[in-house]
């Protein structure tokens, strides 16, 4: 991701906790639980509050001929019915276009402008939701940046006519980064203008060819172009156009006699100038390139050049707008901006410790101490909270069972930094929850029947904690709402993988409402061919105010594998409680 979509991203989370929102997105697992489970739905009715509407401070692009587009993000309640309304104006403040852009689910929008041209615009923007509440007045601003146009450059030859004709053509090639908008003529010398031949069609690569007719034109003159999409220049070249060479005193036939020309083997057909050189016989810059090679034909004396005859000094191979002489950061990407010396954020790392300042969000790091991956120090997050997460299995299965599966196996390879600690019910069957004394079908109402979990859970918290987080699997996460309820022991996060409320042990779910909802962030993760499991999951997510609810399109009854496309979702959720 781009440095400006990470950014997006990390403030639509906060965006979304301090507004109190829930976010539910359900997934998928593999049935090996004991139970019967009962589906439960609660609905919860969302608060209206007023949309929240994120967008760049600027819109920077680079001239390409299309037109610029602009972006943001909304968050509110219910995003299909709220909308963007968005001014675009001139920096006269002049209306230029309106847009009223509907969303839909993703709360993203993104406009293609009819802007193509070099010039700056202000955007004014705000976000409606169907209450009519709005959000604040966001201010931003569209630069178009025209390009660099150096000066054009003029290859030419000349097809001299055959014998006893008098019809020539001067062919060449004009070297700009828009030949398009070159226009070239044929200026013979002492003539007026209504002489002068003009280019009709130049190619996109900048060919050309002029007939000229020596009986009538001139074979001294000025091969004069102007180019040019938004800076104008006029590059003007004498030329000699030789005739078919005299019986004697011009033994290269380019028309100059050999007494006067310094160049007495120029090429045959080649045009020369009043030297008798041709351009692949002159080298005006010095440079050791000659000038129908030398694409940058006014090299500093003394500069070394590459094949080209360009120095230094004349190239910037990142096109960030410095040349490579000055440029520290050669390799800059494409389209972000740079210091004075030529260097990105992404290339710079202003305090030494190995993470660049774009990634940085620690940029005055002490020097010398270790950083983690956003460039972050012990010193400047402070003490870190215990590495170790709390695993619960499923009703039916060990310890080592949740420990074996391949989405566990999974799970602890990618948070290497955590220990795991595996809790093995203290119960007969390997239950957490003992099934009603009358079966599943006769509910009880004791509140102290999982006490003796409970009290294991407390142990194994008292020998073994502080830990970081505690997950559960199956009936394993049906214990953890249970166990919240009934300890004074906390976690920074709650994992439950396929699980479900307990609701044939009413006096268990009665501790559970007195407590709800749970303030610690949990995460509910379900599968969609976990048929028997996977639409109890949002009545699990209700008994927490601050829930991410995972749905995974492929899972079955397990936790999710490394291939799940919400899996990397999940560890970025476990790891961001660190920060």
């Amino acid at each position: 991701m781009d440095g400006r979509t990470l950014g997006l991203s990390l403030f639509v989370v906060f965006l979304m906790a301090g507004s109190g929102a829930t976010v539910f997105v359900l997934t998928e697992s593999d049935n090996t639980d004991n139970e019967e489970p009962i589906q439960e739905i609660v609905e919860k009715e969302d608060e209206n509050n007023p949309p929240k509407l994120v967008l760049s401070d600027s819109f920077k692009h680079l001239w390409n001929g299309n037109n610029a587009t602009i972006e943001g993000f909304v968050y509110d309640e219910n995003l299909e019915s709220s909308n963007v309304f968005i001014n675009i104006l001139d920096d006269q403040i002049n209306p230029v276009i309106s847009y009223n852009i509907s969303l839909d689910n993703s709360g993203l929008w993104t406009i293609e402008t009819p802007l193509s041209d070099p010039g700056i615009w202000i955007i004014d923007a705000k976000a409606y939701d169907e209450l009519g509440s709005q959000s604040n007045s966001v201010t931003s601003s569209i630069e178009i940046v025209k390009p660099v146009e150096p000066e054009a450059n003029i290859t030419f030859t000349w097809e001299e006519p055959a014998q006893n004709e008098s019809i020539g053509t001067l062919r060449g090639v004009i070297l700009h980064n828009y030949p398009q908008t070159c226009n070239l003529e044929y200026r013979p010398d002492g003539q007026n203008p209504a002489m002068f031949v003009t280019a009709e069609d130049i190619s996109s690569i900048g060919l050309y060819a002029l007939t000229i007719d020596t009986s009538t034109h001139n074979t001294d003159g000025l091969l004069f172009v102007t180019c040019g999409m938004f800076t104008i220049s006029e590059v003007s070249v004498d030329v000699t156009l030789p005739m078919p060479p005299e019986p004697v005193g011009d033994l290269d036939g380019d028309a100059v006699l050999d007494d006067v020309d310094d160049c007495p083997s120029t090429p045959e057909g080649e045009p020369v100038y009043s030297t008798g050189c041709s351009d692949s016989e002159t080298d005006d810059d010095d440079d050791g390139i000659m000038n129908d090679m030398d694409i940058c034909p006014m090299t500093q004396l003394g500069k070394s050049v590459d094949n080209n005859g360009c120095s230094e000094s004349q190239k910037d191979d990142d096109n960030d707008g410095l040349t490579n002489d000055l440029d520290l950061c050669p390799n800059t990407p494409e389209n972000e901006a740079i210091d004075t010396q030529g260097c990105a954020e992404s290339q710079k790392d202003d305090d030494s410790d190995g993470v660049s300042n774009n990634l940085d969000e620690c940029p005055e790091t002490p020097i010398g101490e270790q950083v983690n991956a956003v460039g972050c120090s012990d010193s400047q997050i402070g003490p870190q909270q215990p590495l170790k997460i709390l695993a619960l299995h499923g009703g039916g299965e060990t310890a080592n069972g949740l420990r074996n599966q391949q989405g566990m196996q999974h799970l602890m390879n990618t948070l290497s930094e955590f220990e795991f600690v595996f809790a093995s019910t203290p119960e007969s069957n390997n239950v957490w929850i003992k099934d009603p004394p009358g079966g599943k079908g006769e509910p009880t109402t004791d509140r102290n029947w999982a006490d003796r979990s409970i009290s294991y859970l407390d142990q194994i918290v008292e020998e073994q904690g502080p830990f970081y987080a505690i997950l559960g699997y199956s009936q394993g996460a049906a214990m953890i709402p249970v166990y919240l309820a009934n300890t004074d022991n906390t976690f920074n996060r709650v994992m439950m993988y396929n699980g479900y409320l307990p609701t044939t042990h009413e006096g268990l779910i009665d501790t559970i409402n007195e407590v709800a909802p749970f303030t610690v962030p949990a995460m509910v993760f379900s599968g969609e061919n976990d048929v028997n499991f996977k639409d109890l999951a949002p009545a699990l997510a209700q008994k927490f105010s601050n829930s991410l609810d995972v749905h995974s399109q492929t899972a079955d009854h397990h936790l999710p594998y490394n291939t799940d496309s919400k899996y990397n979702q999940i560890i970025n959720w476990i790891r961001d409680g660190l920060n």
